[in-house]
């Protein structure tokens, strides 16, 4: 099975094909590419995802499905992502998948000995954040998904200690916020977050016939455009 998986979600994007020969295997990386963008990830990640194929010589009719990560990070990155893959899927007639972008962060930096913390920067001065288990592959999370201030990391730290994982461009804010708690060390931030969420969506078997189901973003802060109701 052959997958083109896409990460979005922080200014370091990442386009990556996974495959898998074997039906009980995890998926093997086959290419990526990384793509540090100032602006928008829309006006390079269609010549991303040709580049990527062309390196690894993969006719875009071999692709068996696609997945994306849906947050939560940029609010219009996120949408990027989610509305591309759509869009191939539609086009080409395969299932699609979104997956948590804090799942990739942690899967993306494989087993630790112990609990692992993955966060990612939300500006305002908070961080968006969750907590995983030490090792297992995929990684199974052990506290909902949460948005809040720097001091929120402590909160996660249980009695065996934890590694702290930013995502790009995170690890700077965490060690600016001064995250500290005891037990709690910091790793550096993975980059190869869109192969992750290929591995995680094919071990899951969470790509799904109808297109659309796990695509909704996962923002967990509420847009800042909002409707005032009237007060009664």
């Amino acid at each position: 099975m052959r997958i083109l998986a896409l990460d979005t979600s922080t200014w370091w994007g990442g386009v990556a094909l996974v495959e898998r020969t074997d039906e009980a295997g995890p998926g093997i990386l086959v290419a990526e590419l990384g793509v540090q963008v100032g602006v928008s990830h829309a006006p390079s990640l269609l010549e991303s995802i040709e580049r990527l194929l062309a390196l690894a010589g993969w006719d875009r009719s071999s692709i068996d499905a696609y997945a994306a990560t849906r947050g939560p990070g940029s609010f219009t990155g996120v949408r990027v992502g989610l509305g591309t893959i759509r869009g191939l899927s539609l086009a080409t007639d395969r299932s699609c998948a979104g997956v948590s972008t804090l799942d990739a962060v942690a899967e993306a930096h494989g087993p630790a000995l112990v609990e692992r913390i993955a966060l990612i920067g939300a500006g305002r001065g908070e961080l968006f954040g969750a907590r995983y288990d030490a090792s297992s592959s995929p990684v199974v999370p052990l506290e909902e998904p949460w948005l809040g201030p720097p001091a929120r990391v402590a909160a996660s730290v249980g009695e065996g200690g934890a590694v702290a994982i930013p995502a790009p461009g995170t690890d700077s804010v965490v060690r600016d916020a001064r995250v500290d708690a005891p037990g709690l060390c910091l790793a550096v931030a993975p980059r190869s977050i869109a192969a992750a969420a290929g591995r995680l969506v094919l071990q899951r078997g969470e790509f799904h016939p109808d297109k659309s189901a796990s695509l909704s973003p996962l923002y967990l802060r509420p847009p800042d455009a909002q409707l005032k109701l009237p007060t009664p």
